[in-house]
């Protein structure tokens, strides 16, 4: 496994939310309410890009069709749809990153 830096922790506050491509990996991260998530960055319904999506308690949903996703578990609400993947944070030094698998 490696490290994969996606930004600097001095650029993170509350509100914060930024779609990051590396290689063929595209994430969301977002900021809200002290907590960090990092998530695949487009809905798995219909590939809307979900960085214009409301956040709130620990959800985000989908500008497009409004679909909910829990931003811990990835899990659709209605369940209707595929889970959305989710990483963990990782820190090294001043980074925020994900492990990957080479």
């Amino acid at each position: 496994m490696r490290f994969l830096p996606l930004e600097k922790l001095i650029n993170l506050f509350d509100g914060y939310r930024k779609t990051v491509k590396v290689d063929s990996l595209e994430v969301l991260l977002i900021q809200d309410s002290g907590e960090l998530y990092i998530v695949q960055s487009r809905c798995p319904h219909r590939g809307q890009h979900l960085e214009a999506g409301p956040v709130a308690a620990g959800k985000i949903q989908c500008p497009w069709h409004h679909f909910v996703f829990d931003l811990v578990t990835g899990a659709h609400e209605g369940g209707a749809c595929e889970a959305l993947t989710v990483h963990s944070p990782v820190f090294q030094d001043n980074l925020l990153g994900i492990m990957i698998n080479d």
